[in-house]
């Protein structure tokens, strides 16, 4: 019965009937304010944050990065790489419904003053059977595609890896965009993807939406938020680039928290409870309507009831009676 109860509050219809706490909650802490626009700061520079466990050896696995206008460059400098241990730990897969949006504009500006580094490797493994790859650089606010492969099935290179030992099984405990926010949930943290072929390629298709979030104190935070799409598809020898790909694209939004005034709300407040109170009227004419309706037989047997008893006459012991009066007969005759 619980669990029936909690599917039917989770309707939106049901969600959304809840007025009077969501005009309260608008005047005491606002609500989100969206504006999109065309980014016109192409030329500025985008931040690209990864942390991220590949179930191969690091000396196998090459970063690179190439992008729309043409530049190519190998980031095996960039990101750091240390050995370790493969663990999966609490991560699943790709939660598509995991997003900032979920947070407040107050709550993601908090979680922007925690932290801004990467945690150490553990456990550290030189040479390990896994590899974590982390780090951050500064790339073109343009189209581009974050590669990594293998050695010898990649980018050209003079080293070919066994395919014995090639696993792109992953998790991605931090993507990101801008400056590093490590207590700002993105939809790839944390997720898992799986493979028992050497031969598979695991694709991301990334919307980058520098985003600007405006509090009713006016303070400002410059992020990103990103909307992904992701494919995997095991590939045959030859037949096609084994490895995880990153496409990112650029957007621009911005997002102001909005409190409305003390006489909206109470315009609003005013108008809830008079509908509140029209409400009611109409509900018990419905049901007064829908009773005489139902049970008109119980009505009319009791007005039948009550005409139908005569009570006995009450004679007065002053009053005469008829055989003292000499003239009713001849009044009869």
């Amino acid at each position: 019965m619980e669990e029936t109860t909690k599917s039917i509050m989770d309707l939106p219809a049901i969600r959304e009937f809840d007025a009077f706490p969501k005009t309260l909650s608008k005047y005491l802490f606002g609500e989100p304010s969206y504006s999109f626009h065309v980014d016109q700061s192409i030329a500025h520079s985008l931040g690209i944050n990864i942390d991220l466990t590949v179930a191969m050896p690091c000396h196998y696995l090459s970063v690179d990065i190439k992008d729309a206008v043409g530049d190519r460059m190998y980031m095996n400098q960039e990101f750091k790489k240390e050995g370790t241990t493969f663990d999966i730990g609490d991560a699943k897969r790709i939660d598509h419904d995991n997003s900032t949006s979920q947070l407040s504009t107050s709550q993601i500006l908090h979680a922007s003053r925690k932290g801004h580094s990467f945690g150490k490797t553990r456990p550290l493994v030189p040479d390990g059977p896994a590899c974590r790859i982390y780090g951050n650089t500064q790339v073109k606010k343009v189209t581009g595609n974050l590669h990594i492969t293998t050695l010898g099935h990649g980018y050209l290179s003079w080293e070919h890896t066994d395919h014995k030992l090639m696993n792109l099984t992953h998790v991605i405990t931090e993507f990101s965009f801008g400056q590093f926010f490590p207590k700002i949930v993105q939809p790839l943290d944390n997720s898992l993807e799986l493979t028992d072929k050497p031969f598979h390629i695991f694709q991301y298709f990334i919307s980058v939406v520098p985003t600007t979030y405006v509090d009713r104190l006016g303070r400002r935070l410059h992020t990103n938020q990103y909307s992904v799409t992701d494919m995997s598809r095991p590939v045959e020898h030859g037949a096609g680039i084994p490895g995880l790909f990153f496409k990112y694209e650029p957007m621009s939004l911005t997002i102001h928290q909005r409190t409305t005034s003390l006489i909206e709300f109470l315009v609003r407040l005013a108008g809830m409870i008079g509908g509140i109170v029209v409400c009611t009227g109409w509900t018990f004419r419905i049901v007064d309507r829908i009773i005489q309706k139902i049970v008109p037989g119980i009505v009319e047997e009791d007005h039948s009831s009550e005409s139908s008893y005569s009570p006995l006459p009450i004679i007065s012991p002053h009053a005469p009676s008829s055989s003292n009066l000499p003239n009713a007969r001849r009044t009869f005759s």
